[in-house]
């Protein structure tokens, strides 16, 4: 941005030159390079704080990875890579006949002990038959009804589906491999297309001016000559820098420490997800802080340089 503001200045010397027929001596060169070291280191300055900018912004997302519930032989793949599927929809499925035959066999063992409870009833109200069989045979129930419960959902989960909107990349199964449920290894990696965030980091000195609901603006080099609006979400009040994780290990100030960037959520006007954006891509993002006094005159000088920034994006030369 800097150099697109030193092009502009330049331009404009050049045209106030021949315009207004100003000689070039070394008196008119000094005056211009002077004046143009303080307007534009001022308004650089002055940008820089209130309307920070940020060429570290990228779309992030989050991906599941595809773990099933059971162990158990791949029948079918139903997942294309890369194809968008909805929330629900069959991924794959395992060979069910184990879960099925246990399911079968809890259901017989039910309905035996059902019949068993209530013919112990019965004896027990008429020829006064023992509680505790009546007690016995109702824990019997109990418990094969949860046992059912679980069956049942081993069964189900033989068929595999997508946890929420989004798209397959990474298909690592085929039918006939075994598919065991250990984190490890998953058999698939699901792509949740509604996590879609984009997220800036911003140096800093601006933090006090950056502020929720302050009005933001990005660009993508991948759509070149265009400007999307949104807002300032969130300012994530973390940096990753300062974590510190439970272990053996005593804190260390020994080291280094980096300079982070502060993480802000930018929230578009428009969903991201109907951009056509590969998730990922990088961004530059402008945050307007200031609403009010002179700086926020200088809002526009940030608004017409990252267009300036976009329409750069078409100079591809290879």
């Amino acid at each position: 941005m800097e150099t697109l503001m030193l092009l502009t200045y330049a331009a404009l010397c050049w045209i106030v030159f021949k315009v207004f027929r100003i000689p070039v001596n070394k008196w008119s060169l000094t005056t211009a390079i002077l004046g143009g070291i303080v307007m534009i280191g001022t308004i650089l300055a002055g940008m820089a704080y209130f309307h920070p900018g940020s060429q570290s912004a990228r779309i992030y997302y989050v991906t599941t990875q595809i773990v099933p519930n059971v162990r158990g032989k791949v029948i079918e793949v139903d997942a294309k890579p890369n194809v968008p599927v909805k929330k629900g929809e069959i991924l794959l499925k395992l060979d069910p006949t184990p879960y099925q035959a246990v399911v079968d066999d809890l259901k017989a063992q039910l309905a035996f002990a059902e019949q068993r409870l209530k013919d112990t009833k019965q004896l027990a109200e008429t020829a006064g038959g023992s509680k505790f069989d009546v007690y016995k045979w109702e824990k019997e129930v109990a418990s094969l009804k949860a046992k059912l419960v679980k069956a049942q959902f081993d069964l189900d989960s033989c068929v595999v589906r997508a946890p929420s909107n989004g798209y397959v990349t990474h298909v690592r199964v085929r039918p006939g491999q075994m598919a065991v449920p250990i984190p490890a290894l998953p058999v698939m990696t699901f792509v949740n297309s509604d996590s879609a965030t984009l997220i800036a980091g911003f140096g800093q000195e601006p933090a006090k001016n950056i502020k929720k609901g302050d009005p933001a603006e990005a660009i993508f080099v991948s759509t070149p000559g265009r400007t999307f609006q949104g807002k300032v979400k969130e300012v994530i009040p973390a940096l990753a820098e300062g974590e510190l994780s439970v272990n053996r290990n005593m804190a260390s100030l020994g080291q280094q420490l980096p300079i982070g960037q502060i993480p802000v959520i930018i929230q578009l006007d428009k969903n991201i997800s109907q951009l056509g954006l590969p998730l990922g891509v990088d961004s530059t993002v402008a945050v307007y802080g200031a609403q009010k006094g002179f700086w926020s005159h200088v809002a526009i000088i940030r608004q017409m340089l990252l267009r300036m920034l976009a329409w750069s994006y078409f100079l591809r030369f290879h």
